[in-house]
C-alpha cells in the first residue's frame, strides 16, 4: 500500500513552506507509511503528550521546530509536564533538569500550544465534536475522544 499526498500536503513535504513543516511532514508521512496508511486526514484539533521531559532529544526536537519557526495552525493543547508551575517548590529534581523541563515547555508554547498542561483535554472547554477527526496522545484521551465524545483520533 502506497501513501498518497495531495498537493497542499506534497508542497509542505518538500519545504515550500518552510524547515519546521518539511521536518513535521517527514515525521507524519513516515508514521503513516509504517501504519499502512493511503492518504493523510485533516485535523480540528491536537493534543501533544511529548512535553514531558525525558531527556535531551525530546527537547532538542522541540527546539528545532521552534527555532525554525514552527506554528500549530489547529487548536493544540499540551499534556501534563515534569514540572508543577503553580507550587515549583514542589519538585524534588536537579537544577538542570528543572531548566531542561522549562525550555521544553516554553518551546511548545512558542509554538502556539495552549498551556493547559492536562492528560485530560476533553474536560476543557473546546473539546471535538463527534465525528470530528483530531491527532490526540495520551491513553485515556484516546480512549475518551473516541469512545465517548465520537471524535476520531490514533495515537
Amino acid at each position: 500500500m502506497t501513501l498518497t499526498l495531495d498537493s497542499r500536503d506534497e508542497a509542505m513535504l518538500a519545504g515550500d513552506h518552510g524547515d519546521a513543516v518539511a521536518l513535521a511532514m517527514r515525521v507524519i508521512t513516515r508514521v503513516a507509511a509504517s501504519m499502512q496508511a493511503e492518504s493523510l486526514l485533516d485535523i480540528s484539533g491536537a493534543h501533544i503528550d511529548s512535553c514531558l521531559y525525558h531527556g535531551q532529544a525530546g527537547l532538542d526536537f522541540a527546539l528545532r521546530l521552534a527555532d525554525d519557526g514552527a506554528a500549530v495552525v489547529v487548536p493544540t493543547t499540551l499534556n501534563v509536564s515534569s514540572l508543577d508551575l503553580l507550587h515549583p517548590e514542589l519538585y524534588r529534581g536537579d537544577d538542570h533538569t528543572r531548566s531542561q523541563a522549562l525550555a521544553l515547555m516554553e518551546a511548545y508554547e512558542e509554538m502556539g500550544c495552549k498551556a493547559t498542561w492536562t492528560c485530560a483535554p476533553y474536560q476543557l472547554e473546546d473539546r471535538p465534536a463527534f465525528g470530528d477527526h483530531i491527532a490526540w496522545a495520551e491513553s485515556n484521551a484516546i480512549v475518551f475522544a473516541n469512545a465517548a465524545l465520537g471524535a476520531r483520533t490514533h495515537r
